[in-house]
């Protein structure tokens, strides 16, 4: 069994659908806590302005929270009109090719309250017009226990897991408890992942952009890149 294990991002990167598609069970990690100004509530979209190659962040507004604030807690702040301002920020950067993605459509129709809820949705949907069929938990409705490393074990361990597919970024702490996965016959792999090359408006093909502008680009196409 691959096991895989992510917080639940913002219109997440492709390498986030790709290391999906390559596990068997993929855990929304949304039990730990929040930090603000990271990939939870913000992501990466290019540039319209011709001649300038460049990327800019797309944000989802939250409400003012303690440190102490897990991600599946968290609130959205819908006294900000980010709906609006997410469609003018998707059509001025790539036309009405958004309105073709109907799956984002719904999910813009519907009203949010928490951020983890409307991340999970989206990766979900996006999942399926991906044609990726990987089953998707959340780690809030698992019993588990530890910090990092650990907690990663534990979950781990809540399925008949032989080896886990984690992100190069998570190395440093996961090496550390590398000998409690070895004892329980669970193999550590890095998914160190590429951007594949697709049809992208501009001079300079960008790297690390949200899946978004992947799905404007390709749209059903999209899924022959993950």
């Amino acid at each position: 069994m691959i096991v895989s294990i992510s917080q639940p991002t913002l219109f997440s990167w492709i390498g986030y659908y790709n290391i999906i598609k390559n596990s068997e069970v993929f855990v929304f990690l949304d039990n730990v806590k929040f930090k603000k100004q990271c990939w939870q509530n913000r992501n990466k979209l290019k540039s319209c302005v011709p001649g300038n190659d460049t990327s800019f962040w797309i944000n989802m507004p939250v409400k003012s929270s303690s440190s102490d604030i897990l991600i599946k807690d968290i609130c959205i702040d819908n006294e900000i009109d980010w709906k609006t301002e997410h469609k003018k920020t998707f059509l001025n950067n790539y036309g009405k090719q958004y309105e073709e993605i109907e799956f984002l459509q719904k999910i813009y129709e519907k009203d949010w309250e928490k951020l983890a809820d409307f991340n999970i949705e989206f990766i979900t949907e996006c999942c399926k017009f991906l044609k990726i069929d990987t089953k998707l938990v959340k780690s809030s409705d698992m019993n588990c226990k530890g910090k990092k490393g650990d907690l990663v074990l534990d979950i781990c361990k809540k399925f008949d897991t032989t080896e886990y597919l984690s992100a190069v970024a998570s190395k440093d702490y996961l090496e550390d408890c590398r000998p409690k996965f070895d004892e329980n016959n669970i193999r550590i792999v890095y998914h160190d992942y590429v951007d594949p090359v697709y049809n992208q408006k501009g001079e300079t093909f960008l790297e690390k952009l949200s899946i978004l502008d992947l799905l404007f680009n390709e749209k059903n196409n999209a899924k022959n890149f993950i």
